[in-house]
């Protein structure tokens, strides 16, 4: 049942809507300047409107939510069962796009909430304060060879930094402790996703019993959310949050310092951080790209753009300037030019295509952290409102929603705690 009919359902919700006011990114970042702030704003809205009436669902029991991610007819990829309805990165990304929207949308506390209840209700089998990576038409976890009741890390990471937010948006005081709650998935991550004694994010909690070397000191670029992690260590005072954060920071530098200093360029997988960490091989988890800059690394520019851009975190800094100036140069500051893939060498793989919201978003996020990237931020923009929804699928159309949430001024951050100073 799609979202516009489930929408009459609903009565509105009675909590004060919090407004939908911008967040102040760090000193010397930038949006596009091109266009009003309201013009911005409204383009924005359109899509999100969009995006909530074709992907997002009222199923799978009373005023639960998930995002259908085969709602557009257009198949699903990265190793999800036939007939999968959603998964646990569709629904982090859904549970982000509702608490930030909260202010130009009067049902987005309904809608987070039924989406929490869904994640209540698909634990993963090692933790409930994990969630099963996927779920089927019927909706039950996929089985085997499937392991829909494992868990994937970078849903995780989004449903409790989602949770953060729903603290600061709407307070811990009513049915959902959202705070206590956030708290519960971050133990989960620590205790079943983060690598005891290396302090890498692993691909998920079946990698402790998989007894295999070569996965277990293996991590995927696109969990690189660095900014969410100091968000947690900020909520939680667990220093083991920082050491994860400064351990993904140290593989980001040493990729681009010894495979990809020219392109900055980021492989889907990474491998061997038990000796020097290396673009992972081919069909290491997904297929022949997992060693190149594919529909997984994608995400990784705008995961670690955020830290700058919340946080100021000169390492993403330092990490995205060579990436913004080669792909400048690689496409003559046309975004359209962009291929959907490369060699960390710069060449584009050769059996994609190009211009793809899922790469051409994250790349917007990245031009944010410096001025001289203005143009091409402008013209990341207008490249984006240039593709429908119906163009693309939901992983392109949802990365891009979320590229124009931060794009616009409306990523927000947790809140911070009072024995924090700021430096």
């Amino acid at each position: 049942m799609a979202a516009c009919l489930a929408a009459a359902a609903l009565g509105a919700d009675t909590t004060a809507r919090p407004a939908f006011a911008n967040t102040t990114y760090f000193p010397g970042t930038i949006r596009p300047d091109h266009l009003p702030k309201v013009e911005l704003d409204r383009q924005l809205i359109a899509f999100y409107n969009d995006w909530k009436t074709t992907y997002l669902t009222q199923a799978c029991g009373p005023g639960r939510y998930l995002v259908r991610v085969d709602a557009d007819g257009k198949p699903m990829g990265g190793g999800t069962a036939p007939r999968t309805l959603t998964v646990s990165e569709a629904h982090g990304y859904g549970m982000l796009i509702s608490v930030m929207m909260a202010g130009a949308d009067p049902q987005a506390k309904t809608v987070f909430d039924g989406m929490f209840r869904y994640f209540q209700d698909h634990p993963a089998s090692s933790d409930r304060g994990l969630m099963a990576w996927n779920q089927i038409h019927g909706c039950a976890n996929a089985g085997a060879p499937f392991g829909g009741e494992n868990s994937a890390t970078d849903g995780d990471l989004d449903i409790a930094y989602a949770l953060l937010l729903a603290d600061k948006t709407w307070g811990s005081k009513g049915q959902i402790d959202y705070l206590r709650e956030a708290k519960a998935v971050m133990k989960a991550i620590l205790e079943h996703e983060v690598h005891t004694n290396a302090s890498h994010l692993l691909l998920g909690d079946w990698v402790s019993g998989d007894d295999n070397p070569e996965i277990e000191y293996s991590t995927r670029s696109s969990d690189f959310m660095t900014s969410h992690l100091y968000a947690f260590f900020l909520a939680t005072q667990d220093r083991r949050w920082l050491n994860v954060r400064d351990r993904t920071y140290f593989i980001i530098k040493s990729i681009l310092r010894n495979h990809a200093k020219e392109t900055g360029l980021m492989p889907d997988f990474i491998s061997r951080l038990n000796q020097s960490p290396s673009p992972a091989r081919s069909e290491l988890l997904e297929g022949a790209h997992d060693g190149n800059y594919s529909w997984n690394a994608a995400r990784y520019p705008w995961r670690v753009g955020l830290d700058y851009l919340l946080y100021g975190d000169q390492r993403a800094f330092r990490a995205l300037g060579p990436l913004n100036r080669w792909a400048r140069a690689t496409t003559g500051n046309r975004p359209k030019a962009f291929h959907d893939g490369y060699l960390l060498d710069g060449k584009p793989l050769p059996d994609e295509g190009s211009d793809s919201p899922a790469f051409i978003a994250a790349l917007g996020v990245s031009a944010m952290v410096s001025g001289d990237n203005q143009a091409w931020l402008n013209a990341i923009w207008d490249d984006l409102q240039q593709q429908p929804l119906p163009n693309n699928d939901y992983y392109a159309n949802t990365l891009k929603l979320l590229g124009m949430l931060v794009m616009s001024g409306h990523w927000h951050k947790p809140l911070t705690p009072v024995w924090f100073d700021t430096p």
